[in-house]
């Protein structure tokens, strides 16, 4: 609580400073009447004249969420995309799950101004995460295409689409914005930002900052991050010279991973036990007592007795404590320069650097004096350099592309124990040192180059065709320096010509489209990939393992009815070579995998959205996704054979129903939107399933009149699950499992009915 209050303080010191008071510059007159006209601005745009299913998410969109909220949370009223998280924001990376189409957030491509930020997955190799990449109040805008990614995104991930983030640019005017956020259990977020407007040298600059910490609505501890975003535009001739640099420091403690067991024997308020150390070492120590009885030796901890407290039945149903903390610096420079009126080149270096630890308390390996707890960490390093160029020709109808992206990408993963005892805790979202254990010390290298060449040829003013290929080859390596699995070597992902070739046709204010495209994913260089395994693992599929790819076709129809816009897709996709990596045993016992291709997935489906202009202040927006993910064939996952034919793929909820009205007159804005999710299945053999909800959230504000004594200064309420619904968010938390026999704790509860109250102030 001391914290949030010297954060309200600072943000009262804020406002102060930037003036509430009824004096005014001119500009900033401007500012805000920019603002007010940004009321028509429309919050989803259908992608007219590109040949894929696409869309555009504006910066109005994430501004209507509750300040610190995941731009993911604004794409996620799209058609075909379905978003899970167990906090309100979706910014908690563990319980957060994005899938579109029925492939999972990992296997999509993500960039932010063209700089790639990997997949995006939790236990990241390559990149980060976007709620850590850049403040989501200075984005602009996120472009989305379910399907097929473009051909010309730095991505080698994506066999389903791609979500292309775009950062604000600094505005010509000088001026800023300063808001204060603070909400239910604790939540505070503070945002500030400075734009210079258009110095004398041409130069234009903007920083900002942002600090949210907040409660979790469970358990102990909470969730905060710190950001700085920093970008400079510079006119040099005729070419612009953009550089930006990013920094942030996130830190969460961890939801508990939940089972339909847990779930149905202590209910979703299950969490870690923190500050409770005394059932989490009581737990230990009968977990420890029945191993010694069932081997017929002593008991280590007699006081303890071999039978679990009420409601706990097993040593993994719970532990204390569990978080993770990332520290990231990501920057980029980008030259873009006219070379005649027909040709444009830009080129882009960028570097990140990453540094990261997730940590648990383990109750399987013991601190070195007998304590019957540890702190166990798995811990990230990564370091990014890589360049990108382009060039753009028009030459009569031809738009001709070509492009090329390398990246040398030196990560690091190691498994290390910290001792713990009654007097010493270690905070599990701190750097710790000193371990008394290491399982293993790991070096991975991960090294890309892809290509891309495209033309997009208008042959008549109605019709146009869009076409190309692109080929990637990525290396991945490790090298363990110490410990269990040991191993070492190299493997390699390659395709060549991956063809897209799509069109678009227009009848008057309708148009038709039509894609179809091919994409390789590339191995990772993590244990979640080839190098989860042992040594004799890894040589036995190094030369057998086949990359993951999809073919995907899909068409549709833009329809422009005056006051109802949108669009009607349908696709079909067929995913080959899919990777699976057999597990044993509970996650926390970190046992080693071993990926193999287990078949193919068949997706089909349709998407339908439209938004209806019904006056100029008032919108209402609606999508339906119906889609059928199924799994080809039965696999062998370790040495079980697992049926799983014909069964939908896991976390692939079949139907996706989406509304929401919206109104801005420039001074008042509201928004109510509701959304549905059908059933899932938790296991790939369909015997296990979570059931479908809907959840409303409802923001409501208020922009004071350009003549007040207020002017530029807003209002804004939001609350996030209406009906206090309660349902299962993030599936796979803690990995997929064959069926109901072997499932463990993967499950995270959503977060229940929260409100926040936003004062932000433009100038």
């Amino acid at each position: 609580m001391i914290r949030q209050t010297m954060l309200l303080a600072s943000a009262s010191a804020l406002f102060a400073m930037f003036g509430i008071a009824h004096a005014q510059t001119a500009a900033n007159d401007q500012s805000a009447s920019a603002d007010a006209q940004d009321a028509g601005v429309e919050i989803v745009v259908y992608g007219s004249g590109k040949v894929r299913q696409e869309q555009t998410v504006s910066r109005k969109a994430i501004e209507i969420l509750p300040p610190g909220s995941s731009p993911l949370k604004a794409v996620a009223r799209l058609p075909g995309v379905a978003l899970q998280s167990s906090d309100p924001f979706g910014s908690y990376e563990l319980g957060t799950r994005l899938s579109v189409r029925g492939f999972n957030q990992s296997q999509m491509g993500y960039t932010l101004d063209g700089v790639p930020l990997g997949d995006m997955f939790y236990n990241n190799h390559n990149g980060l995460h976007i709620s850590r990449a850049i403040a989501a109040e200075n984005i602009a805008r996120v472009d989305v295409s379910q399907g097929a990614g473009s051909l010309g995104i730095a991505s080698t991930s994506n066999l389903g689409g791609n979500l292309e983030f775009v950062s604000r640019a600094p505005p010509q005017e000088l001026g800023g914005e300063v808001a204060l956020t603070y909400g239910m259990y604790d939540t505070v977020h503070l945002y500030g930002r400075l734009d210079s407007g258009e110095l004398s040298t041409g130069t234009l600059l903007s920083i900002s900052g942002v600090i949210h910490d907040a409660s979790k609505w469970k358990g102990f501890g909470g969730q905060s991050g710190n950001k700085v975003n920093g970008k400079i535009v510079q006119k040099i001739g005729d070419a612009t010279l953009t550089g930006w640099l990013n920094y942030s420091l996130h830190k969460e403690r961890n939801y508990a991973d939940l089972s339909p067991a847990t779930l149905s024997r202590i209910g979703y308020d299950l969490d870690f036990l923190r500050p409770d150390y005394a059932t989490a070492i009581l737990l230990s120590q009968i977990s420890a007592n029945q191993t010694a009885s069932a081997a017929r030796r002593p008991l280590p901890f007699p006081t303890a007795g071999v039978a679990f407290p009420t409601p706990y039945t097993n040593v993994n149903d719970t532990y204390y404590d569990s978080g993770g903390v990332r520290r990231d610096w990501l920057g980029a420079v980008t030259l873009d320069v006219p070379l005649a009126e027909w040709l444009d080149a830009s080129a882009t270096y960028y570097h990140h650097c990453d540094k990261g630890s997730g940590g648990i308390y383990t109750p399987a390996v013991f601190s070195p004096d007998g304590f019957p707890l540890s702190v166990r960490t798995t811990e990230y390093g990564i370091k990014r350099d890589g360049g990108l160029a382009r060039a753009t020709a028009k030459l009569g109808g031809h738009t001709i592309q070509i492009g090329y992206w390398h990246e040398d990408n030196r990560a690091s993963t190691d498994r290390n124990y910290y001792a713990a005892s009654l007097t010493n805790r270690p905070d599990v979202t701190a750097f710790l040192t000193n371990p008394f254990r290491s399982d293993f010390l790991t070096d991975l290298t991960t090294v890309t180059n892809q290509y891309f060449v495209s033309d997009t040829w208008k042959i008549l003013d109605a019709l146009t065709i869009a076409g190309g290929f692109k080929g990637a080859r990525v290396s991945n390596g490790i090298t363990t320096t110490f410990g269990t699995p040991f191993i070492n070597g190299k493997i390699a992902a390659k395709d060549w010509f991956q063809p897209q070739i799509g069109a678009t046709y227009r009848i008057g204010q309708q148009e038709l489209f039509a894609n179809y495209a091919e994409n390789m994913r590339a191995y990772i260089s993590s244990f979640r990939g080839p190098f989860g395994t042992t040594q004799v693992g890894f040589e036995a599929i190094r030369n057998t393992l086949k990359p993951e790819t999809s073919r995907t076709v899909e068409a549709g129809w833009r329809f422009d009815l005056g006051s109802v816009r949108g669009v009607v897709a349908g696709y079909d996709v067929k995913f080959k070579n899919r990777l699976l990596a057999a597990f044993s045993g509970a996650n926390i016992l970190g046992n080693p995998s071993i990926l193999q291709n287990v078949g193919s997935v068949t997706s089909r489906g349709v998407e339908v959205a439209a938004t209806y202009q019904v006056a100029r202040p008032l919108a209402l927006i609606a999508s339906y996704s119906y889609n059928d993910s199924t799994y080809d064939d039965d696999t062998v996952n370790g040495v079980a054979f697992v049926r799983t034919k014909g069964v939908r793929t896991v976390d692939t909820p079949a139907h996706l129903g989406k509304g929401e009205i919206n109104y801005d007159d420039g001074q008042f804005f509201g928004n109510l939107a509701g959304a549905y999710t059908s059933r899932r299945n938790v296991t790939y053999t369909g015997d296990v399933t979570v059931k479908g909800y809907t959840l409303f959230d409802a923001a409501i504000g208020y922009r004071f009149p350009l003549d007040s004594t207020f002017a530029g200064v807003e209002i804004q309420i939001n609350a996030v699950n209406l009906t206090d619904e309660k349902y299962i968010a993030a599936l796979g938390s803690g990995q997929f499992f064959n069926n109901a026999s072997s499932l463990n704790n993967t499950l995270q509860a959503g977060s229940p009915r929260q409100v926040f109250g936003t004062l932000r102030r433009r100038f």
